[in-house]
């Protein structure tokens, strides 16, 4: 009966063991991330440039560079980090607090040797260092735009035969637009050792072959072909079209919402993108990014798997723009079956509830700060959120939750937000 007893007790304390293996795999740790800077030698000068002219040649013939691309170029890389949820980015504060430790400036880090890596590294907790030149940057135009205005009733209605005469404008429109970026990218380990050097590529061509006779516009383009009537704004469009124009370019913000929609927005997501598919490639972990072909049934029918049976939707901020407030990442995606402009509200930590007798946090009260709103579904986990209105400042690991006629989510407990604070 003993041996029995102890035969029950050794089974025990193995499918312990064996829940508590799978438990600790299934919470695998993030990879941090620091990417440290990009380097900026593509010589392009502005939007309404031509990418070819040196900086100093273009401040004397007074070209503003509207753009900043390195500092541009890592905040978005740090963006597609986050969109994976695997890897982790370090935010700007903590690269400056380590620099200070350190005391480095920002020209320092392009001179960095091993035993520094290392050691900024260690101050930052992170796995990989990335850093980044920017090699080529432009967009050219290879096919500039043709017009021709046809003349219905001809010579008769000249010599006054008594037919009417009248002008059309038929224009014909042809234009090509080719888009190029180039980077040189570095990953190094945690022992400051160079993993990689990969070099990425990325080019698109936009071509517009369109007719437009009076209101009417038959067009096409590589996306397919769009036939309009009247005044149709570009954003109404069955296929819209990547903005191109050097006059639009320049008022458009860098890495900003509007930048996406640029064929140099294009471009340089595909181009970030190879750059996280490179990491994965050269340092791991293994996984599918959100930007490869998914498998499932719900996805091959386009459907999206709602879960609001389960209760109300609640997600938490993975990451806040301090630059662009509308540009708020959440881990709630169309797997939730949410829309755009749909609305949540957002809870930050309140009072604590401490035990009577030890004085021991057990929880927090929550405190609602404001409403989000969807703006963007970028992947099944992932959605960019925009402020409707707020009282305090968004941090990560504040509490999104979906509003509904029933639901009171200021009597929920944020509890399982303290693994997610800093």
């Amino acid at each position: 009966m003993k041996r029995f007893f102890s035969y029950i007790y050794v089974a025990g304390l193995s499918l312990c063991f064996m829940i508590g293996t799978v438990a600790v795999s299934d919470a695998t740790p993030k990879k941090r991330i620091a990417v440290l800077y990009f380097e900026d030698h593509s010589r392009f000068d502005s939007p309404t440039g031509c990418g070819c002219v040196p900086a100093f040649i273009g401040s004397i013939f007074g070209t503003k560079k509207r753009w900043d691309l390195e500092a541009g170029f890592a905040k978005m890389l740090n963006r597609k980090f986050v969109e994976t949820n695997v890897y982790e980015p370090v935010s700007k504060d903590e690269l400056l607090d380590a620099m200070a430790l350190m005391t480095l400036s920002r020209q320092n880090l392009r001179k960095l040797d091993q035993e520094q890596y290392a050691t900024l590294a260690k101050h930052l907790n992170v796995d990989v260092i990335v850093v980044g030149d920017i090699r080529k940057f432009n967009q050219e135009r290879l096919r500039a735009n043709a017009s021709r205005t046809l003349r219905e009733g001809g010579r008769e209605s000249q010599q006054g035969l008594g037919r009417t005469s009248y002008l059309a404008p038929v224009i014909l429109r042809g234009s090509l637009h080719r888009a190029t970026i180039k980077l040189n990218m570095k990953f190094y380990n945690a022992a400051g050792n160079l993993v990689a050097e990969p070099r990425i590529s990325a080019s698109r061509d936009h071509r517009y072959t369109g007719t437009k006779f009076a209101t009417l516009e038959a067009s096409m383009t590589e996306e397919g072909t769009n036939l309009s009537f009247g005044q149709t704004k570009d954003a109404q469009r069955k296929n819209p079209r990547p903005i191109v124009r050097p006059t639009e370019l320049n008022q458009i913000q860098f890495a900003s919402a509007e930048y996406d929609r640029t064929l140099f927005g294009v471009v340089t997501n595909e181009a970030l993108i190879k750059v996280v598919l490179a990491l994965r490639d050269n340092v791991g972990p293994n996984f599918i990014t959100p930007w490869e072909p998914k498998t499932g049934t719900a996805e091959k029918e386009g459907k999206a798997v709602s879960t609001t049976a389960d209760g109300p939707i609640k997600g938490q901020i993975l990451y806040v723009d301090a630059e662009n407030p509308d540009m708020i990442y959440v881990n709630i995606g169309s797997d939730k079956g949410i829309a755009i402009n749909q609305e949540f509200t957002v809870h930050t930590k309140g009072k604590p509830v401490r035990d009577i007798d030890t004085g021991e946090i057990l929880t927090y009260v929550p405190k609602q700060i404001g409403t989000l709103a969807v703006s963007e579904i970028q992947t099944g986990k992932v959605s960019i959120f925009r402020v409707v209105e707020i009282a305090e400042p968004l941090k990560r690991g504040d509490i999104v939750h979906e509003i509904t006629s029933d639901s009171d989510p200021s009597a929920e407990s944020t509890s399982d937000t303290d693994a997610s604070e800093e």
